[in-house]
């Protein structure tokens, strides 16, 4: 097995193959309460231990259930035969400052010493998770749309799995898991694993301590396909559905639950579309949760229930390509998996090829190639913004001495990843020859973990007889830092318009013609434009504006002409803000402060304040510090963090 410099678990040795969890809910306390059962394979011959990742879990005792033998559930030893469990010795290390403590759990002398590789044992722990987790955000009624129950929903990804369930927080150490879980009347709870039928007593014997003073309804879950500890995710709320199709259906709370329902009615044809190119649906159902606006991301990809950001709701459905994007995961990412985070461009990269393969599939191919060049238009700011000889520039970064992947997380492992997957494409002769490879390599890793040189090995012996395929200089696209080594070329038809307003209102800005921007300009320059062409037109003017920015004088006419004000796009407003926060336009100002009070998604939020931060003069500066004294509580926790770092805090 790969060794993760993010877990200091030793999956290696004894590996956790299933979870059975029991999870009691307390809104008022802040406190998951839990007991983890957990079912466990011996990799080499006489563990002495078993050790599990946890971050800031009271952990209450362990206890060894049950042993077998190969491949089996047990029989022998405690709790086999109707025996009680035998209390194990435990000790929670000093915590590290990013990896979180490890949790030693001894295995008795005699059953250490007689563990063969494929034995089994089973163990439980019961634990509770603290109030800070940063896994869990909890929000009052007052931050949801209803405005009468309290709120919780977890983000695990990339290590923090281990502040919610005490396990082995690697992509590489796959489980499957079960879940009982209970929460105060009349709320839902909801998670990464397809609804089951509630048992009839609750939680079991093993939670007996916790009695909840309220009425309480229990719900339960399985997810039988082994999945990465960052893919558990719980949500409890004031929650309904309406189904948008036979296996998929979105969920949110009722005052939301109806824009979800129109702007998330095309999920099944993504999914159908993904099933064509990439191999059978495996996970049974597909569920979106559209979350309150706290929520970090634009996706996330937890089986069976993606979690959606509420900034996609444009009206028009014209940002649904992020669910694209989650259902692509399905199968990069989800079933076939990077071993470590050094490697999570097997995971974005692929599935930013395999999203842009679906909206090509169902859009045609102009529009794979307008959102391919867009990519190349995003990876070339990014790299910009890093520094070309940043290392988090690289394809397979170095995560070791205890690196945070959330401090390296960037738009370099998507887009960079999808620039290669596309070069290695064209190389071996297009899509007609690459579009097999792919669903090939799905299906033979699929259940699997791997790393980058798996992947090279597995396209060279694939393609062994393609002269072309030999040439690849692997070493410069996986560790070389900055742009990638070769230039790929993209049809930008459908963004050329685009691109040429772009040229003139850069064009007029330099050389200082009027301040009405370009000669003749009127709305009728964008009449009929998708909201993608016009976020391609800010993005583009904001390349070239890169270094030099615009006076604030045109970026005001470009707001009126173009009605930015007036949309209910998230994405054309955010890329309008990165162009009129460098050029001091001070009319921009309190939209850019309504953006970053009234949601919470990281890719909004990071950029907008370091642009104020360091490009917004003394104004932006002080309206991104007091921005964010006065809102950061209500941001989840890894957003709080990371934005908190961006401004120096």
């Amino acid at each position: 097995m790969v060794k993760d410099h993010s877990s200091l678990a030793n999956f290696h040795e004894v590996r956790v193959t299933h979870s059975a969890y029991e999870l009691d809910v307390n809104l008022d306390s802040r406190v998951v309460e839990g007991y983890a059962q957990l079912d466990a394979v011996a990799e080499v011959d006489g563990p002495q231990e078993l050790v599990l990742d946890t971050r800031g879990l009271a952990v209450r005792r362990v206890e060894l259930l049950e042993t077998g033998g190969a491949g089996g559930g047990g029989g022998g030893g405690a709790g086999g035969d109707g025996t009680p469990p035998q209390a194990l010795t435990y000790r929670l290390a000093e915590p590290h400052a990013v990896l979180g403590s490890a949790l030693h759990v001894s295995l008795p002398a005699g059953l250490s010493s007689g563990l063969r590789r494929g034995d089994r044992l089973r163990l439980g722990v019961r634990w509770a998770t603290s109030p800070d987790s940063s896994a869990i955000q909890w929000l009052a009624p007052e931050q949801t749309a209803g405005g009468k129950h309290p709120y919780l929903f977890t983000q695990c990804q990339a290590i923090h799995a281990r502040s919610l369930v005490p396990c082995q927080d690697s992509p590489g150490a796959k489980m499957s898991y079960s879940a009982v879980v209970r929460v105060p009347a009349p709320l839902t709870a909801l998670m990464s694993a397809v609804p089951e039928e509630a048992p009839a007593e609750g939680l079991s014997a093993h939670m007996a301590d916790v009695k909840p003073p309220y009425p309480t309804s229990t719900f339960a879950f399985t997810q039988k396909v082994p999945i990465a500890p960052y893919l558990v995710a719980l949500a409890v709320g004031d929650l309904v559905s309406r189904d948008l199709g036979a296996r998929t259906r979105v969920w949110s709370e009722p005052a939301m639950v109806e824009a979800g329902a129109h702007e998330f009615a095309e999920t099944a044809k993504f999914l159908e579309a993904g099933e064509a190119i990439a191999g059978e649906y495996v996970w049974g159902r597909y569920d979106l949760l559209l979350l309150p606006p706290s929520f970090p991301y634009g996706g996330m990809e937890n089986p069976c229930l993606t979690f959606v950001t509420p900034t996609l709701l444009a009206g028009d459905r014209s940002l649904t390509n992020v669910v694209a994007h989650e259902i692509a995961h399905s199968w990069t990412g989800n079933l076939v998996t990077n071993a470590s985070w050094d490697h999570f461009w097997l995971n974005e990269g692929f599935t930013v090829f395999l999203e842009r393969k679906i909206v090509g599939r169902l859009q045609g191919e102009a529009a794979f190639q307008f959102h391919a060049a867009q990519g190349a238009v995003a990876l070339a700011a990014e790299v910009e913004r890093l520094g070309p000889e940043h290392p988090y520039t690289r394809l397979v970064p170095d995560y070791s001495g205890g690196i945070d992947p959330d401090d390296v997380f960037s738009r370099i492992p998507y887009e960079k990843g999808f620039y290669f997957l596309y070069y290695l494409q064209e190389l071996v002769g297009g899509s007609v020859r690459f579009d097999p490879f792919l669903s090939d390599y799905i299906a033979a890793h699929r259940h699997q973990t791997l790393t980058s040189d798996q992947f090279k090995a597995y396209f060279l012996n694939y393609f062994k007889d393609v002269p072309a395929a030999q040439t690849v200089d692997w070493q410069t696209w996986l560790y070389g830092t900055g742009m990638p080594p070769a230039t790929n070329s993209y049809d930008t038809t459908l963004a050329q318009q685009a691109y040429d307003l772009a040229l003139k209102w850069h064009t007029c800005d330099v050389m200082g013609i009027g301040s009405d921007g370009p000669a003749g300009a009127s709305a009728a320059d964008v009449a009929g434009w998708s909201s993608e062409q016009l976020v391609a037109f800010l993005e583009k003017l904001g390349q070239y504006r890169a270094v030099q920015a615009m006076s604030p004088r045109v970026t005001q006419r470009l707001a009126e002409l173009y009605g930015i004000y007036d949309s209910k796009n998230a994405e054309i407003r955010f890329a309008f803000f990165k162009l009129a926060i460098p050029a001091r336009d001070a009319r921009a100002l309190p939209h850019v402060a309504d953006m970053l009070r009234t949601q919470g998604r990281m890719k909004f939020l990071r950029p907008l304040y370091r642009s104020l931060f360091s490009r917004g003069g003394p104004e932006g500066k002080q309206l991104a510090l007091d921005t964010f004294a006065a809102v950061g509580g209500s941001y989840h926790p890894i957003a709080k963090k990371m934005v908190a770092a961006d401004l120096g805090l």
